[in-house]
């Protein structure tokens, strides 16, 4: 027997899915405006993705394919190593400073839930590793080039601009002090000298 065809766009209700937690958290977000904002019914729903929280889990992986992965290619671009690393904080930053903001998908889901979800803690665990990852190799590059001593730990140190990261995301999502955000980046940016 043959399954039936989608009737909608798989990956554009997940999109969809995925804009709607990032905008209003997980447990904000009910079935009906999940459906509405997806545009498919609710047999569609459970027949496609098995639950809220199994399309919770797929937009995080989703989020971890398209925006993560767009942040390690600017970390991962040609070019000198810190200069790289150096536009994506001052980008994240700028970004974060916008009225409108709606912070870090996994940021907003560490708070959220990873506490108490096992598998969501797995899930963003993968997000948080995979761009620790991207800063580690940029800044590998950056040591090989002569832009860091051959002293420093570009894991610690990768760790440590994540965690930058994590707090502007922060930061900017509570509407705080856009100064604060700058005081954040210019110490970040100064340990990259």
């Amino acid at each position: 027997m043959v399954g039936r065809k989608l009737e909608f766009d798989r990956e554009e209700a997940l999109e969809k899915a995925m804009n709607l937690f990032w905008f209003k958290g997980y447990n904000a977000t009910g079935l009906n405006d999940l459906l509405n904002h997806m545009g498919i019914q609710r047999q569609s729903l459970y027949n496609t993705f098995g639950s809220k929280h199994a399309l919770f889990l797929e937009a995080i992986r989703y989020y971890s394919d398209t925006v993560v992965r767009s942040l390690e290619q600017q970390l991962d671009a040609p070019g000198e190593p810190l200069e790289n690393i150096r536009n994506l904080l001052k980008t994240l930053a700028e970004n974060a400073a916008r009225p409108e903001y709606r912070g870090c998908l996994v940021a907003n889901t560490i708070m959220e839930l990873a506490p108490h979800d096992k598998a969501v803690e797995e899930a963003v665990g993968i997000v948080v590793r995979r761009l620790e990852q991207a800063f580690e190799r940029a800044l590998k590059k950056a040591v090989v080039a002569g832009e860091l001593s051959a002293s420093t730990n570009p894991r610690e140190l990768a760790c440590f601009l994540y965690h930058v990261v994590l707090g502007i995301n922060v930061r900017g999502k509570a509407s705080l002090s856009c100064s604060s955000i700058d005081d954040i980046l210019k110490v970040a940016l100064s340990v990259l000298k």
